[in-house]
């Protein structure tokens, strides 16, 4: 049994959904709206309550529009998980050195989808820089207010690798991804 037609259709599957939660996450309202929510429900993944968005747009980085980073990075995630498991199915009925290069350019693609849909979502939604000639209006802009944030003096800072939100830590190193978009913290 030929299984190419499959796979190019779920390749094409893979990465139109891909497409769309970057379209709809970064075009909607800030911290999304019904058009994000349905699509969120078509791909299985439960959002934010109402309340939690929020907390999220008041505390995390600052984004001039669009879904929520970690609602995105939930629904790669999603098509990631959907099409690694069609793709396994398929694998094992792979005759093919033709259908064999499929399935290892789909998984290829589905390797690095999560963390480059993310990473194009935010800086789709992130401000632009200021643009001023002053350099020290620049650094002051640039300065994220720690305090502000809710760091006190003598506590360490982390911060993320792909939002650049701030992670405030004791003495011991944070564990876990940030909470606002999915990504490392260092």
């Amino acid at each position: 049994m030929a299984v190419e037609p499959h796979l190019r259709g779920l390749s094409s599957w893979v990465d139109e959904k891909a497409a769309q939660v970057l379209e709809v996450g970064s075009t909607c309202a800030l911290g999304g709206d019904a058009a994000w929510d349905a699509l969120l429900t078509e791909l299985g993944v439960r959002g934010m309550p109402v309340q939690e968005r929020q907390k999220h747009i008041a505390e995390g980085p600052k984004k001039s529009r669009g879904a929520l980073p970690i609602e995105v990075r939930w629904a790669v995630t999603a098509i990631y998980d959907r099409g690694r498991e069609q793709v396994r199915a398929m694998d094992m009925k792979a005759e093919t050195q033709a259908e064999n290069d499929l399935v290892k350019k789909i998984e290829t693609r589905l390797y690095a989808i999560v963390d480059e849909v993310t990473r194009e979502h935010l800086q789709r939604v992130t401000p632009a820089a200021p643009t001023t000639s002053s350099i020290f209006a620049k650094a002051k802009a640039s300065t994220p207010n720690y305090s502000a944030m809710g760091v006190k003096a003598g506590m360490n800072q982390m911060k993320c690798t792909a939002c650049g939100a701030p992670r405030k830590t004791n003495d011991d190193a944070a564990v876990g991804p940030c909470v606002y978009c999915g990504g490392t913290l260092a």
